[in-house]
């Protein structure tokens, strides 16, 4: 069991690492290019990058679920239920946004490094960012954060271990954005990814994790 989690642990590591080399792929041509790159060019090269390492994290996903004994994970169709519950999660989001800002405004903590790196590179190349932050981050984030690290974890089909797995990537989620040194902001993003490892491991269906993930991304790039 140690030995499978491990594993999926260097995996998982192996391919957060050629998620920040897609984001490097992506944004360096564009930013010596002084933001003159075409809108085809940046275009081009982001659906090349991050559609290869999409189909590669897709695939290592399913290899882990195919390793486990749950059924819990699978396709859930849009009901009322579903519906109503991704809508309470998109509440709780903002609520956490909220909380977060509120924190700010307040001096107890600052803007968050990488936020303020992420809209200075904005600046120079829009498209590029706006790619990155609002179609590839959320399905590539979900993808190593939900379906790969969570996974990581043994018994899946276990509701204890859910759990478990829950509060452990979501605190490496907040780990990838900011540090321990940093650790109201580290909170922040934290239980931002517990809300979205909550409605991962309550769906069984990491699309809706996604969507949650796109419209916290989008919400931020638009205010």
């Amino acid at each position: 069991m140690i030995k499978t989690t491990l594993k999926r642990l260097g995996i998982v590591l192996l391919l957060f690492i050629g998620y920040s080399y897609a984001e490097y792929m992506v944004l360096v041509p564009t930013l010596r290019s002084h933001g003159r790159a075409g809108t085809l060019e940046v275009a081009g090269l982001f659906t090349v990058v991050f559609g290869i390492l999409l189909l590669l994290l897709w695939g290592t996903y399913q290899w882990f679920l195919s390793k486990e004994k749950a059924d819990h994970w699978h396709r859930q169709p849009l009901t009322l239920k579903t519906a109503g519950f991704t809508a309470l999660m998109v509440i709780l989001m903002y609520a956490v946004q909220l909380a977060g800002g509120l924190l700010q405004m307040r001096g107890a903590t600052g803007e968050p490094a990488n936020q303020s790196s992420l809209m200075a590179i904005m600046q120079q190349a829009p498209l590029a960012m706006t790619l990155i932050a609002c179609v590839g981050g959320p399905a590539v984030e979900e993808l190593l954060f939900r379906g790969l690290l969570m996974h990581s974890f043994p018994h899946q089909e276990k509701i204890g271990w859910r759990v478990v797995a829950v509060i452990l990537s979501s605190m490496i989620f907040g780990l990838a954005h900011t540090s321990f040194t940093d650790p109201l902001n580290w909170a922040i993003y934290s239980a931002l990814g517990a809300v979205f490892g909550l409605t991962y491991a309550t769906t069984g269906d990491i699309r809706y994790s996604m969507f949650l993930h796109f419209v916290n991304n989008l919400a931020a790039l638009i205010l």
